[in-house]
């Protein structure tokens, strides 16, 4: 293995703006040939072709996918990239343009994820899943139980499939395989502590039909 590469959709919808981030490590890398994710911009090209459109089939138009922003690592999860990598993408949702109640309800795509390999240290995350939050959904996509249409989850289920899958590069010629990065941290006497980071492996997704919020995405006061 040759590094991880940490990879940011950065978006806005109304001035508020809405953030979903991706891992990946690198597999199938000519050992000896270096991190590939020193400074280029292959692999975060590779990336926005494989998830870009169906993400974007699943944001309001009035959702506009900003950038793309990557940063690279290596295999102990230091930083090797001299400045984070940038797209410009400026491209609005294609999932029209229905009322929302504000930014903050999403849909969740839970991530399925293997057995959790060490970073730094020994510690293990008790919570070895991820998740990302798609939204705002529009209320027509939602029913009085706060249960997602058939038509919105078709529509998540056709994103989250690519969300899962390894990458065979094309702008740059290896395998990114998706990935969750687990932070472990230990809190004696009132002090956050660091104490270990993994990665496990995405193996496989599963979209949750009820609904949730997410409290960053609220307007300020």
């Amino acid at each position: 293995m040759s590094g991880f590469f940490r990879v940011a959709f950065e978006g806005e919808y109304f001035n508020q703006k809405i953030v979903n981030v991706f891992h990946y490590r690198s597999a199938g890398w000519v050992t000896g040939q270096g991190n590939p994710f020193v400074d280029t911009l292959g692999a975060l090209d590779d990336i926005i072709a494989e998830l870009m459109t169906t993400y974007r089939a699943c944001l309001s138009n009035n959702h506009t996918v900003v950038r793309a922003t990557g940063v690279g690592y290596d295999d102990a999860y230091a930083i090797v990239t001299p400045s984070p990598l940038e797209r410009q993408v400026n491209l609005a949702g294609t999932n029209g343009a229905g009322e929302t109640n504000g930014a903050s309800p999403c849909a969740i795509i839970g991530l399925r994820c293997g057995e959790q390999h060490q970073i730094n240290l020994i510690a293990k995350s008790k919570r070895n899943r991820g998740y990302l939050a798609i939204g705002p959904t529009h209320d027509a996509a939602v029913d009085n139980y706060q249960h997602l249409t058939a038509g919105m989850m078709t529509v998540l289920d056709a994103f989250a499939q690519h969300v899962d899958n390894q990458i065979v590069g094309v702008n740059l010629l290896q395998t990114l395989v998706p990935i969750r990065i687990h932070t472990v941290y230990t809190y004696p006497l009132g002090v956050k502590t660091f104490i270990g980071r993994t990665y496990s492996d995405v193996l496989g997704y599963a979209v949750r039909r009820v609904t949730s919020v997410r409290r960053s995405r609220f307007p300020e006061a």
